[in-house]
């Protein structure tokens, strides 16, 4: 990795490519792009229709995204590979080795560039300076509105852009990251400073311009919608290549995926009345962006098309009478890979060996950390979904789920932001047997694939979420929805009718830890797992709140990851695991509908 600020790297990629577009000179660029890997190393399974019928198959990885790569790039040699940004966290990958296996699976591929992104800062500065010393010296690194003090150990490790050289063509590349997010959600130290994106990226396009260069991406990591705002606000910019928000761009109807904007590339009219192409390229590597984008001799945009496609393999699954997923038969199978072949939007990709043999490398070493022992419980910490349940067919728990409550304290302790965490009773898988804790229990704990998310919410939409879920209860839908929570508590009765359940709630003031009444018109910020802040399981008013007032955010931080953290500090600390006291419980008081 190298230092580019002060010495521009100029580097040559072979090809030029020189197309007719009611232009005699005019240029032809590919971007091949991702974004927001989050230390999704493997492939994962995932559910997809395929001609309108419900089928599992395994999508995206390292393994798949190399070959992709190599066989676009002998197909449109003229083009950059980029990266927008948060490689780090939400996964054990990251968890158990903290970079490490992240920077082994990004040096297999050659990117041109690399965006910080607000969870690069997760552990700091010297956690992101030891990620940054194990990248390949020719992957450059960009953040033009980040800028470390003198003698921090983050000085130099980053440029505010580079200029490559495509053809016979200079391409200005610069880094933008997200500003209040990763000052408030991440961890940078105070020796880290941040400016405006938008003013930023202008001061650094303005520069590129009087050094000749014509042609500029921003490669940013700052949303989707912001990228928008930031593409009508500048001038002389090109291409915006995102990161931060996941989202899909591109019609993937077809495959049962609902997009953020059926729009890839989403066209822009910028402060100077120029055309700019903006993309994203979704998540977790499922998808790789592929933008062609054409140039006229002045440098401005003639024209933009593209196709992001996923990452699929050739073993598919459907569910049988029974229910069970099960290997489609061969004539399935046949029928399925026609279909698929046929579609713009997804490519059938062999996993690269090279790859894939340090992928199994780490899935190895992570099957063998599951066993690491990293607290203990002092106590038997029992779950069951409603108060008063026997939980073990021995004992009832008159307040509910004891670990429930510690799962929420957990998530209220990563989530810097939140004023009390939500969480649904389902969402938690077994109880904790007094002794030890290893890092495998803490995912048969929490199992899903679900992160942290933080929503802003009225004191009156707080306890609509509440009595959303146990209404579900109430109802028939699933024990799972009872909700627990941490730093709100309330009583429950269930013999009252839909949205009388709840009643005498407090929250608990993070600062002075006093509990209060909750307030009905004050705004809060709860933290929730990125299901039931979908609206799932129940929690509907999750979802309403969201569509009303703007989508909250995803931290992207993995929920299990904050069990561990919640356990390891009691270890460090020379504590044990225990049941909160009765005044941290959620559950004041229940009573049960006897009806």
């Amino acid at each position: 990795m190298k230092n580019m600020y002060s010495k521009i790297m100029l580097s040559l990629i072979l090809g030029a490519s020189v197309v007719s577009a009611n232009n005699a000179e005019a240029f032809k660029l590919s971007v091949f792009h991702v974004n927001d890997i989050h230390s999704h190393i493997s492939s994962e399974r995932m559910k997809l229709k395929v001609d309108g019928v419900k089928t599992y198959m395994q999508i995206g990885g390292y393994a798949r995204m190399v070959n992709q790569l190599k066989k676009l790039k002998a197909k449109k040699p003229n083009s950059l590979i980029l990266n927008a940004g948060d490689t780090f966290q939400g996964t054990l990958f990251y968890s158990l080795f903290k970079g490490k296996a992240d920077a082994k699976a990004l040096n297999l591929i050659s990117w041109d560039a690399y965006a910080l992104g607000n969870h690069e800062f997760d552990d700091g500065d010297k956690a992101l300076a030891d990620f940054l010393d194990l990248l390949d010296d020719d992957i450059t690194m960009l953040a033009a509105n980040v800028v470390p003090d003198k003698g921090n150990i983050l000085e130099g490790k980053w440029s505010p852009y580079v200029i490559k050289t495509v053809g016979k063509e200079k391409i200005g590349i610069i880094g933008i990251d997200i500003v209040g997010k990763t000052i408030k959600s991440s961890n940078p130290s105070d020796e880290i400073k941040f400016s405006d994106e938008t003013k930023t990226a202008q001061k650094y396009i303005n520069e590129l311009k009087a050094l000749g260069i014509n042609k500029i991406i921003v490669l940013s990591h700052q949303g989707y919608k912001n990228d928008l705002k930031m593409a009508a606000a500048l001038s002389g910019v090109d291409i915006i290549v995102g990161g931060d928000s996941h989202s899909l761009l591109g019609d993937f109807s077809n495959l049962g995926l609902k997009s953020t904007s059926n729009d890839y590339p989403t066209l822009v009219t910028s402060k100077d009345n120029k055309q700019v192409c903006v993309v994203q390229a979704w998540e977790y590597a499922h998808l790789l962006g592929d933008l062609d984008v054409v140039f006229d001799k002045a440098g401005d945009v003639l024209y933009c098309t593209g196709q992001p496609k996923i990452l699929a393999g050739d073993v598919f699954k459907r569910k049988n009478k029974d229910g069970k997923k099960v290997e489609v038969s061969e004539d399935e199978k046949t029928k399925i890979l026609k279909i698929l072949t046929a579609a713009s939007n997804i490519d059938i990709v062999e996993e690269n060996k090279e790859a894939l043999k340090i992928v199994k490398e780490y899935e190895d070493k992570v099957n063998e950390k599951k066993t690491i022992v990293i607290g203990s419980a002092g106590e038997e910490i029992g779950h069951s979904r409603i108060p008063g349940d026997t939980y073990d067919k021995r004992n009832t728990l008159p307040l509910g789920s004891d670990i429930a409550a510690i799962v929420a304290k957990s998530f209220y302790d990563l989530s810097k932001l939140a004023d009390a965490c939500i969480q649904n009773a389902g969402g938690v898988r077994t109880p904790i047997m007094k002794g030890d804790i290893s890092m495998g229990d803490a995912y048969s704990l929490l199992p899903f694939s679900n992160t942290l998310f933080e929503i802003q919410m009225t004191g009156s939409e707080i306890k609509q979420v509440l009595e959303d879920a146990i209404a579900n209860v109430k109802t028939g839908g699933s024990t799972g929805s009872f909700p627990y929570s941490y730093a709100l508590k309330y009583d429950v009765d269930m013999s009252k009718d839909i949205n009388n359940t709840v009643s005498n709630l407090e929250i608990l003031n993070r600062k002075t830890q006093i509990w209060g009444e909750l307030i009905k018109d004050k705004m809060y910020t709860i933290v929730t797992n990125s299901y039931t802040a979908g609206g799932k399981d129940g929690y509907t008013t999750f979802k309403t709140v969201q569509d009303k007032r703007g989508k909250g955010v995803d931290t992207y931080l993995d929920y299990a990851l904050s069990f561990v953290k919640y356990v390891e500090h009691k270890k460090a600390n020379n504590e044990e695991v225990m049941i909160l006291p009765k005044d941290l419980h959620s559950i004041k008081s229940f009573k049960a509908d006897t009806k």
